[in-house]
């Protein structure tokens, strides 16, 4: 996350700014805005009574830190978000989103993404292995 100071000194033109939220776009959700909505569905099932916008944004940022240029395991990507996090992180929440991402990095564009009870028992079977 940029910090508001990179932000005025950004010197790069619209063009390059443009490309750049592009690239990041294609690489949080590479199918688009369908993608989007449907991993949004998928988490408003999972946690019905969690504000959707801040769900998705942590969804969204454990992902990019995945995915970024110094990409790391889940694991690590958690303990670097967690403190930061204006939902509530439980240990379940964390193994549903790590199932879930598991499964996102599989999917092609017809965006078949498992059930939420294979999620649920997805996450069951990550939280057993630790």
């Amino acid at each position: 996350m940029a910090s508001i100071f990179s932000k005025m000194f950004d010197m790069r033109s619209k063009e390059e700014k443009q490309k750049d939220f592009e690239d990041y776009s294609k690489r949080i959700f590479p199918y688009g805005d369908s993608h989007r909505e449907k991993v949004s569905e998928i988490l408003a099932a999972l946690y019905p009574k969690t504000n959707i916008k801040y769900l998705r944004m942590y969804y969204i940022l454990l992902k990019d830190e995945m995915t970024g240029e110094d990409g790391s395991d889940f694991e690590t990507a958690v303990k670097k978000l967690v403190k930061k996090s204006v939902i509530k992180v439980t240990p379940e929440l964390n193994a549903d989103l790590h199932a879930l991402l598991l499964a996102d990095f599989e999917i092609d564009e017809n965006l078949n993404y498992p059930s939420i009870e294979e999620i649920h028992e997805r996450a069951k079977n990550l939280i057993n292995k630790k």
